[in-house]
């Protein structure tokens, strides 16, 4: 690989962008994407032997189904960049990612809204791009609490009165405990103590908690009878047990949670960046939108920047011990 100035061919970039921005707006979300140049302009694309992406499962059992759709995509970024694609080990955590990050083993990663905050948070990344959402074609959906229809939790009092048993994505996860946990907090139905983590605030108001992998693995418990509350998306029961969604109520909706965003390494040389974001956004073509469907269901990808996080900070600020915990500054 050359060090010549390399030209992106902005065309469709520019179009695509543009309908991100005008997407945002009509949504009133901050989506938009800081890496735009003009037409024409050259950057600089220093030799890279290989590009570094990091995925991680919808389910802890989906590890190899995940890992084998990854490869379809690193095989299209091989073409679109013209250099070795590796994929970052596939594993059950976004708090990997978020080291991999730190430690300068990651080029660009898809991740979740909490963990992607605090690599922006800690300066090691940077959002480029966010998925759209199937359920309502938008880079954003609802954090919601299911119950069994025939639960006795009829309230966020009830719910949180020491009596019952609740389950989530996982201890990180955005909707499935960040933006729950933090907005009860935040609207006075929880209150943290000094020295609080999450376990502990969780024991507080719950009999106990149950940690499910994913949507489907949390709203699972709560249909095997297992656990009584799951914090998952206000449309995990239709997206995942269509069948048996009748058997569930919606307790509670917590607010907008930021879909997944694609986030790359601040590391990353600025025309490796825009031709990245171009390769990416041709994922949008009917010709390619397979292989994106294929790795977690999104329909497409419009263009964001680190704003497209801008509303989960306020259910961050309440958990202060979060960042340390997860950056692995504490135990």
């Amino acid at each position: 690989m050359s060090n010549e100035g390399y030209v992106l061919k902005t065309k469709q970039l520019a179009l695509l962008v543009g309908v991100g921005l005008l997407f945002g707006l009509l949504i009133g979300s901050a989506i938009g994407i800081v890496l735009a140049p003009n037409s024409g302009e050259n950057f600089d694309l220093p030799e890279k032997a290989s590009f570094r992406m990091g995925f991680i499962p919808a389910a802890p059992e989906d590890v190899d189904t995940i890992t084998t759709n990854a490869k379809a995509l690193a095989e299209f970024l091989e073409k679109e960049l013209g250099i070795p694609v590796e994929i970052y080990p596939v594993s059950n955590g976004y708090e990997e990612l978020i080291l991999a990050f730190a430690n300068g083993q990651l080029d660009a990663a898809f991740m979740d809204g909490a963990p992607a905050y605090f690599t922006v948070e800690a300066g090691t990344a940077q959002i480029v791009l966010a998925e759209l959402r199937s359920a309502n074609n938008a880079p954003f959906y609802n954090a919601a609490a299911w119950v069994r229809k025939d639960s006795p939790i009829d309230s966020l009092e009830t719910m949180l009165n020491g009596s019952f048993i609740s389950s989530h994505t996982s201890a990180t996860g955005t909707a499935g405990m960040i933006m729950p946990i933090g907005t009860l907090i935040n609207e006075g139905y929880m209150q943290t103590q000094s020295g609080d983590n999450t376990t502990t605030l969780l024991n507080r108001y719950f009999k106990a908690h149950t940690i499910g992998g994913s949507y489907g693995g949390a709203l699972q418990r709560v249909l095997d009878g297992d656990a009584d509350v799951a914090f998952v998306r206000d449309t995990t029961p239709m997206d995942l047990f269509p069948e048996r969604a009748s058997e569930l109520r919606l307790l509670h909706v917590f607010g907008k949670v930021p879909s997944h965003p694609v986030v790359v390494s601040t590391e990353l040389a600025e025309g490796w960046k825009f031709k990245f974001v171009n390769a990416m956004l041709k994922l949008n073509d009917p010709a390619n939108v397979d292989i994106l469907k294929n790795l977690y269901g999104a329909p497409g990808l419009v263009g964001a920047n680190n704003l497209h996080l801008a509303d989960l900070g306020a259910a961050v600020s309440k958990l202060p011990w979060l960042e340390d915990t997860i950056l692995g500054r504490q135990t």
